[in-house]
């Protein structure tokens, strides 16, 4: 059994880089995408144990992303973030299967507790 894997989807390069280096740092398989297009291609690489997805990208939108994690693979858990919080895209990832919501800028203790938690057996 191999290390959990983490892909990380977001626009910002230098909050990729950061993820990237604290999560491979704790041990785990990292792959970053920084759109939805980059994302759908490492989901063809296989599935991955969780999901960090940002919701406001494009040319694919992180909820959409989600629907695609989910229907592909769906005991991934996928943990939104976003800096931009409503009620509405909270529902809409609650709804959709995401297991956690975080709003940017964020906390890196919480960040990694929450990883953790969602990666234990």
């Amino acid at each position: 059994m191999g290390y959990p894997k983490i892909l990380v989807i977001d626009n910002e390069e230098n909050f990729l880089g950061l993820l990237s280096k604290i999560f491979g740092k704790e041990g785990y398989e990292v792959k970053t995408a920084a759109d939805g297009t980059q994302a759908l291609e490492r989901l063809e690489e296989g599935p991955f144990d969780l999901a960090l997805v940002d919701i406001r990208m494009a040319p694919i939108d992180g909820l959409s992303i989600l629907d695609r994690i989910k229907k592909r693979h769906p005991y991934t858990k996928v943990i939104m973030i976003t800096a931009n919080p409503t009620d509405e895209t909270r529902m809409f990832a609650s709804l959709r299967g995401a297991t956690a919501y975080l709003v940017k800028p964020i906390d890196i203790n919480e960040l990694k507790e929450t990883v953790r938690g969602h990666l234990l057996p």
